[in-house]
């Protein structure tokens, strides 16, 4: 039996005893503390050249943390601590190594639950064939696996090649591994998009603008934290390029409910849309989310923005520093940054009724030229009166002419539709400025909402239209080829390319086409209008419940009183709570009891007597 000592202050942990004792090895047990890839920096090949390899790290999560998502978020962000663009960049083949072995299968590594224990100690096994004449070699100390244990740390390492020893440190190890848990899926799949990550040129990804989301978010804080835009919100992103690059202008009404991540959907759109080089991103949103905004844009999408300042007259990063000159109201239409974020509380009080004209920095921004304009609470822009004589607010003024001097468009709000159906068809106007898809020409009959309404709720249909009467609904604005099939005919029956969004052909002209007439009569169905018009084609919804029955979100249920699960709660915290309910507090319950004998009143005056 051979017991050696390693210092590192006297000798070299990897080269006098770790690269050595891997040669020709054929199983690597090791308790790590914690680990890190940098291993494979400093083991290497050696490593990779052992069949079996089993590594045991801490989590400092607790085992049902680690098998939710929330757990897997946790280790992934600790994972990322390090810049993950330095780290494959500077360390790639460490990466390629470590997603090799995880594949092969040679390579396993398994966490500790927090609540389980602390992985103090530090020891390994190292075995070899029996064809080596090798004895096993057990080692303790305080070496963590990772470069800074093995080559730079002072560390002490003791080596034992004695089988009693060995045995004693595998059943240490074996004791602990079964009690582990697997390294979560999403840790893995981290490994391997580090190891395939590539770098590319903007203008070649400029080139292929669908795969742009993935590619510029996929280093973004949100992500290396271990969190993640969610489906919907991508597929809003998504839903953003693909009619930036099918009507030419991004026109979209974003209307989620409350609680689903509107402002990520909206500020991923205005990250791509930067990137692909549409020109300035202006945001409009209440001065009480303005620097929300900001934050969010910085913390979640790692993209810098700027916010004017009503009260300084500047533009404010961030961190608080002023970017352009104080008092300078000339200045918010040159934002230093690609993305800049205004209150819409300057609009609302900037409007000269005299002249009908915007004033001070609303009439600079209205003299800008924008590649996308982004308003947030959109329901803000309004009008209000009978619908012979309504007024509309400053806001809806400055986003109808806003609409003229951009070419992408989001209206993001919640309540689409606050007391009438009007105020939907204002922001369908707004978004429709100078994008004829979205509502078609000045004499479309979408524009008239009493008309196009019964269409759009399928109280009156297709079928109970004259051909040419059909024909006037779906020429201005003329639908994409990709929503049904007969658009498809209809389109080169009227000799109409994609560009197209309001023909100028006349029925007269066509109605002796047999393809024409045959595409006329394929949207001739009751409900045809419904499913294509262009509310459903320019508005976005989703609603928590659908989400939740599609499986995309949690149902989050509320268990008021501690009952399951857990035999000992009742007896925890069962002295809180009055039956099954939260006893209220004095002051509360005198103050509640003057209306609870109202109410018994109220039922008993309502309790039929007669019967």
């Amino acid at each position: 039996m051979s017991l050696q000592r390693y210092s590192s202050r006297t000798a070299d942990l990897h080269g006098d005893f770790l690269a050595e004792a891997l040669k020709g090895a054929r199983r690597y047990l090791r308790i790590a503390g914690y680990f890190r890839s940098s291993v494979f920096e400093v083991a290497g090949e050696a490593l990779e050249a052992v069949p079996e390899v089993k590594i045991l790290c801490n989590s400092d999560l607790d085992a049902a943390d680690l098998m939710a998502a929330g757990g897997e978020a946790e280790l992934k962000a600790r994972w990322n601590e390090e810049d993950p663009g330095m780290a494959s960049l500077l360390r790639r083949e460490q990466y390629r190594r470590l997603a090799r072995m995880l594949e092969q299968g040679n390579l396993e590594i398994r966490l500790v639950p927090g609540e389980k224990m602390f992985l103090h100690g530090k020891a390994g096994c190292i075995s070899y064939s029996p064809e080596s004449g090798r004895p096993r070699r057990a080692f303790v100390g305080s070496v963590n696996e990772s470069l800074n244990g093995w080559k730079r740390n002072y560390e002490l390492l003791w080596s034992d090649d004695g089988e009693e020893s060995a045995d004693w440190v595998e059943r240490e190890f074996f004791a602990l591994w079964n009690t582990a848990v697997p390294l979560p899926e999403a840790i893995r799949q981290e490994v391997f998009r580090l190891a395939r990550r590539e770098e590319i040129p903007l203008a070649e990804a400029r080139r292929t603008p669908e795969s742009m989301p993935r590619a510029a978010l996929a280093e973004a804080p949100i992500y290396r934290g271990g969190e993640q835009l969610q489906p919907w919100q991508r597929a809003f992103v998504v839903r953003f390029l693909q009619d930036r690059r099918r009507f030419g202008k991004a026109r979209l009404l974003l209307a989620d409910e409350v609680g689903v991540g509107k402002t990520l959907s909206m500020a991923g759109s205005a990250v791509v849309s930067a990137l692909l080089g549409d020109g300035p991103v202006l945001i409009l949103s209440p001065s009480t989310l303005t620097f929300q905004w900001q934050v969010e844009m910085k913390d979640r999408l790692g993209v810098p923005s700027a916010v004017w300042s009503s009260v300084e007259k500047a533009w404010v990063s961030v961190d608080g520093r002023m970017l352009s000159p104080r008092k300078d109201l000339k200045s918010i239409g040159r934002c230093p940054c690609r993305i800049g974020i205004v209150s819409t509380g300057i609009i609302m009080h900037q409007y000269d009724a005299g002249t009908k004209k915007f004033t001070r920095e609303s009439e600079v921004l209205l003299n800008g030229v924008y590649g996308l304009v982004i308003l947030d609470e959109a329901h803000r822009a309004r009008a209000q009166g009978t619908e012979q004589r309504r007024k509309k607010n400053n806001l809806l003024r400055f986003m109808e002419r806003a609409g003229r001097r951009t070419r992408h468009m989001i209206l993001g709000t919640a309540t689409p539709i606050q007391t009438q159906v009007r105020e939907l068809w204002d922001l369908l106007e707004t978004l429709g400025g100078d994008a004829p898809h979205v509502l078609g020409d000045a004499l479309s009959p979408w524009r008239d909402m009493e008309r196009a309404l019964p269409l759009v709720t399928g109280e009156a249909g297709a079928d109970g239209m004259r051909e040419e009467e059909r024909w006037q609904w779906l020429c201005n604005p003329m639908p994409p080829r990709f929503e049904d099939p007969a658009l498809d005919d209809l389109r080169d029956a009227a000799g109409e390319d994609d560009g197209c969004f309001v023909s100028r052909a006349l029925y007269r002209d066509l109605a002796g086409a047999y393809e024409f007439r045959s595409a006329l009569d394929a949207c001739a169905g009751r409900d045809w209008f419904k499913f294509h018009n262009p509310v459903l084609r320019c508005t976005v919804l989703r609603k928590r419940s659908m989400l939740e029955e599609k499986g995309l979100l949690v149902r989050v249920g509320v268990r008021l009183h501690p009952l399951g699960t857990d035999a000992d709660a009742g007896r925890k915290y069962g002295y809180h709570f009055n039956g099954l309910a939260l006893p209220t507090r004095l002051p509360l319950t005198k103050l509640m009891r003057p209306q609870r004998n109202f109410a018994v009143c109220w039922r008993r005056a309502r309790r039929p007597r007669d019967l």
